[in-house]
């Protein structure tokens, strides 16, 4: 009988989290052997034009050939639009342009669960460099106002062969 009435309130307690918890406060969850990053806010210049927004550190990038990326927009102020991207380095300081990882925008509050992995090593125009840093490329949907939303992704880099 206590054993029942401890599960009981062991099962309320955890509906009662999850339900607190709710879609606007999800995030991706980290699975072995990849990096999360954010949730973190980034906002647009107020157009249509993609602005990186830096979500990972600077690393080193020698042994990074693919990568599988997730991405999740939360808190959005209505106008965001984010897709997954990455930048080169030689020194960790000064960039070049960055590039998208995915193509496709992500224009609502949800998460585009990353299928396939991408080898960044070929994308169009990029030059391997000694460094890379993850982040998203955000911009207007619509209209002029600067807008902001809320990023998180997964990287997933798919170990070389041995």
């Amino acid at each position: 009988m206590a054993m029942s009435r401890l599960c009981s309130a062991v099962l309320a307690a955890m509906v009662l989290t999850v339900l607190a918890a709710g879609p606007a406060n999800a995030t991706i969850p980290r699975v072995r052997g990849s990096w999360l990053f954010g949730p973190a806010p980034v906002w647009t210049d107020g157009t249509a034009n993609p602005s990186f927004r830096p979500l990972s550190e600077p690393m080193e990038s020698k042994s990074l050939l693919s990568v599988r990326v997730s991405t999740e927009m939360s808190e959005d102020s209505g106008n965001c639009k984010m897709r997954p991207a990455l930048r080169y380095s030689n020194d960790g300081v000064t960039w070049d342009a960055p590039k998208e990882i995915v193509s496709t925008y992500r224009t609502t509050e949800g998460t585009d669960w990353g299928t396939v992995y991408i080898d960044i090593t070929q994308l169009a125009g990029t030059a391997s460099r000694a460094y890379v840093q993850f982040g998203v490329e955000v911009a207007n949907e619509a209209g002029s106002a600067i807008n902001i939303c809320n990023a998180t992704i997964r990287v997933e880099p798919k170990e070389p062969v041995r």
